[in-house]
């Protein structure tokens, strides 16, 4: 029950990404079954909520931006300007295609952040904005396309179009603007068939590669591992991230003091110890070294130390389990 005691009261908003968080937070301090009793009462209380709001789409609920013309205009004029230079010769025709593409990009870009704050500060219950900001339904980038402007699309061939689609679809496209959507849907459609097959092909290569790499010890018996120290320029997100979960090659002292011993898995407790110790002393601090399937003495097979914990229960990976099949298929 002391561990609970970390978990501080936090009163705002849990989106998407702050709720993976979240979960990872109760499976490394109350392990998966007490995780599973509280994500079903979030489920409830989801399910509750969703059914009391009620939350509809109207045409009306499209807020368009209001800089949204003077950005335009702005653009257009630094078009303009582009194409007298380059009937003056002034400027090459990939130079202008390229300056082009920047400036609508950069609009485009604007009027999202202008999009995002209009939300907030104009109807912050708006249910198109409750529901891409909070990764339930769409994201930021289609519902720009709704109210913001559909910005610039591609060829065929993958050539960006010098001529932006500068209305949204909540006022609707002229003809011209409607073919040039119409080759970024199509293209779009065709890169999906294509990416599809692709991603299949890779898998089955990966998984025929690496299929033979089982779970089949304990232990290997290796000495080796890889150094890992936040004094080689290591940001403290990617330490923490590179060393949970995998097993510890050597002891770790602070002074003469042992904190860990070989072969002990590492969790979260651990890793804000070696941090601690390492704020306090970071130029006595020692490198922390770490068992991986790159250090692991058998070539056909892998041992259950070097793999470390399975993403999939947070503890050590089991016996037997195909982690070659398991990786080729989440490459892929």
């Amino acid at each position: 029950m002391a561990e609970r005691a970390n978990l501080v009261f936090h009163n705002k908003e849990i989106d998407g990404t702050a709720m993976k968080r979240l979960i990872s937070r109760l499976i490394d301090h109350f392990g998966m079954g007490y995780t599973s009793h509280i994500l079903d009462q979030i489920k409830t209380l989801g399910f509750h909520q969703a059914t009391t709001t009620s939350i509809s789409l109207g045409i009306e609920d499209l807020l368009t931006i209001p800089s949204k013309g003077w950005l335009v205009q702005d653009a257009e004029q630094q078009s303009f300007l582009l194409e007298k230079h380059y009937y003056y010769g002034a400027v090459h025709a990939v130079e202008k295609l390229r300056q082009s593409v920047e400036i609508w990009y950069a609009t485009s870009e604007y009027l999202k952040q202008e999009m995002n704050s209009n939300f907030r500060i104009t109807d912050p219950s708006n249910p198109v904005y409750l529901m891409s900001f909070s990764g339930a339904r769409g994201n930021a980038s289609q519902v720009h396309q709704l109210v913001g402007m559909r910005g610039l699309m591609a060829d065929p061939q993958g050539q960006m179009i010098d001529l932006p689609i500068q209305s949204n679809l909540r006022e609707g496209l002229s003809l011209t603007e409607y073919i040039i959507s119409c080759y970024g849907a199509r293209k779009g459609v065709v890169d999906t068939a294509v990416r599809t097959a692709d991603a299949g092909y890779l898998t089955r290569r990966l998984v025929e590669v690496v299929q033979h790499i089982i779970v089949r010890r304990r232990d290997c018996g290796t000495i080796r591992g890889i150094s890992v120290s936040p004094q080689n320029g290591m940001t403290e997100k990617l330490f923490v991230q590179t060393l949970i979960g995998r097993v510890l090659a050597d002891d770790i002292y602070i002074g003469s003091r042992c904190i860990a011993a070989r072969n002990q898995d590492i969790g979260i407790g651990l890793v804000n110890r070696f941090i601690t110790a390492f704020r306090a002393q970071p130029f006595r601090a020692q490198p922390i070294y770490i068992r991986t399937p790159f250090t692991c003495r058998s070539t056909s097979w892998i041992c259950q130390l070097c793999y470390g914990r399975s993403p999939t229960h947070g503890d050590l990976v089991e016996l037997g389990e195909a982690v070659g099949i398991i990786a080729g298929q989440s490459i892929g």
